[in-house]
This record gives structure tokens, sequence and C-alpha cells, in this order.
């Protein structure tokens, strides 16, 4: 007996939605995770346990002193990479609320829906700010935003998704990623510099003991991490100088000049805040994370305690289009 039509072409399409299997890389990600926090461990006890912690026993007070405020700094930049490490895993990067648009009124919304449908519809589609439509979320998506096939939702400003944290990166937790990227590469180079002497002793058979292989181990990955995260670091700064994300950095049309480049002091304000003293620290205020949704998704009602860190904001429409829908 035939299977009917319908029946075989969702089979078919099922087969070739490459995207069902992204769910295995949010899997992944969790082993990843695990693995992110077994390199931090194996690095703090190489550089403290291993090798400044015997030396707090010396008789030299000199050397003592310098060794507790090598523990002290090293700890305090563990400290630091580990919560914004937590802190880009766990926070939301942000998500459309379901019944949002970008137009005065829910018909207006229908009427540019319909018109989007259309093949003589045109728009510029190197413009980031035209009315754009998920097909899959079945919600308009905001300036900037995009489809996360693994997260199988839309992100405001998505920047990326990462499996070295198992979430999506954007905009309430793109601050986060960076001081994560940033303490790392702190970290690596901090702990490259402390053990060089004890990989000195290890290439001259002066270190010997069970831990001496760690050590080797560790100075080699500390090298290669230093460098790859200070790549990365820097290819980040470049985006944040141009107010631009990873994704609309590699689009093959992009609008020039970039409407959303203020300057790099703006820019760099954008993302980690008006306040000095919080630049360092892998948080925001809720008045911060206000300011950063209304820069997407418009007016903000006046709420306290919206914004945990899986919580859907409450947001309403804004009060002006973000495009002329005249073309």
């Amino acid at each position: 007996m035939s299977q009917p039509c319908g029946t075989t072409l969702t089979s078919t399409n099922k087969w070739l939605n490459i995207f069902q299997y992204c769910r295995f890389l949010r899997i992944l990600g969790h082993v990843m995770v695990l693995l992110v926090l077994a390199l931090v461990g194996f690095i703090y006890t190489a550089v403290v346990p291993l090798t400044f912690g015997p030396r707090l026993i010396s008789k030299n007070i000199f050397v003592i002193l310098a060794s507790v405020i090598v523990i002290i700094v090293f700890t305090v930049v563990t400290v630091m990479c580990v919560w914004s490490y937590m802190a880009t895993v766990m926070l939301d990067p942000g998500r459309v609320p379901p019944d949002w648009h970008p137009f005065p009124d829910e018909q207006h919304a229908r009427a540019e829906l319909e018109r989007l449908s259309y093949t003589t519809y045109y728009y510029d589609r190197r413009d980031p700010r035209r009315p754009r439509f998920c097909k899959r979320c079945q919600v308009w998506k905001p300036e900037r935003a995009h489809h996360c096939s693994v997260t199988g939702r839309c992100v405001l400003k998505m920047d990326h998704w990462c499996i070295w944290v198992v979430n999506c990166v954007g905009l309430l937790n793109y601050k986060a990623f960076l001081l994560f990227i940033f303490y790392a590469m702190l970290g690596c180079a901090l702990a490259l510099l402390l053990l060089l002497d004890s990989m000195i002793d290890f290439f001259n058979n002066r270190l010997r003991g069970p831990s001496a292989p760690l050590i080797f181990v560790v100075s080699i990955f500390s090298f290669a991490f230093t460098l790859s995260l200070a790549g990365f670091l820097a290819m980040h700064l470049q985006l944040i100088a141009a107010n631009c994300t990873t994704i609309e950095m590699y689009e093959k049309d992009r609008l020039h000049p970039w409407p959303y480049n203020k300057g790099f002091r703006r820019n760099f304000e954008d993302v980690f805040g008006r306040n000095k003293l919080r630049w360092l620290l892998p948080l925001y205020t809720e008045a911060e994370k206000r300011q950063l949704l209304e820069s997407c998704l418009g007016k903000v009602p006046q709420a306290a305690g919206l914004w945990g860190p899986t919580a859907l904001p409450m947001l309403s429409h804004p009060a002006t289009p973000f495009l002329s829908t005249a073309v």
C-alpha cells in the first residue's frame, strides 16, 4: 500500500532538516562546561597548591610575602573568571516576548506581515532596521535579533551560540562573556609567567615528583590558551569598536555606514555600562538592563525584579516603529 504524498514529504523534510541535530550540541555543551571548570581547577592547582603553597613555610620572609601576594592575586583572577563564566552560562541572553511587534498597533502589524508575503514587496536586506518576521518562532524580530537554531528561539542582539558556555551569547550576557575571555586570558598569562621557573627546572631535570607532569602540561596549555584567547579578545574589541556583532560582521551584504556605530567610547559603554566601577564585574543593575532592553524593544514598564537568570522580561511595544514602512 502506497504512502500518502504528504507523509513522504514530511518524512523527507525531517531528514533534510539539519537543525534537528543542533540538540546534540546542547548535550555536548554540558560536557564542555565541566571541561572548562576542570581546566580552571588544574591551572589553579598547579600554580597555588603545588608551586606557591609550599613556599609559605619558607624561612625567608620575603619569599613568604611574595607567595601570599601571588596566591591572593591569582585566586581573585580565578574567582572572577569562574564568576564571569557561570554568569555567561546561566544568564538569559535576551528573548523576544511573543506578542511584541515594532508597529503602533496590531492592525498595522498584520498589514505589514501581509505585505512581506508579496513578491513585489521591496526592502533593503542590508538594513538591520527593516521589519523582519521569524517564521520559526512566529514573532516579529526586533532590530539586530536573530533566530538561534540550537535554542530554538530568537535572541536579542545575538552574537553567536557558544558550545563552551552551552548558551547563546546575546544582549544580556555579552558583557559576562567578554569578561570571561579577559579573565581567562589574564589567568593563563599569569600562570605561564608564574610557572616559568618550574618549566626551566623541568627541562633541566631539577623538577621531579608526581607534580612535575601536571605543571608541564598546565604550562603548555596556558601558553596556547593565552595566545588564542588574546586573539579572540582582540577580535571582539574590534566588534565593540564598530558596535557590531559576530553575525553582523560576517554578513555578505552590510549597510555602510553602519547605523549603530556611535564611536568607541559610547559603543564600549553600550556593553559595559557607564559606571567604571562595574566594568570588571559580570553583572548589570536593573537600570542598565532596562536601558539595554529598551535599545532593542522600546519602552520597558517600571517594575522591579523582572530579570532573573532565566526570566522572561515583560515588555511593552515601542512608542514608535523601528523603520518607516514606506518603500
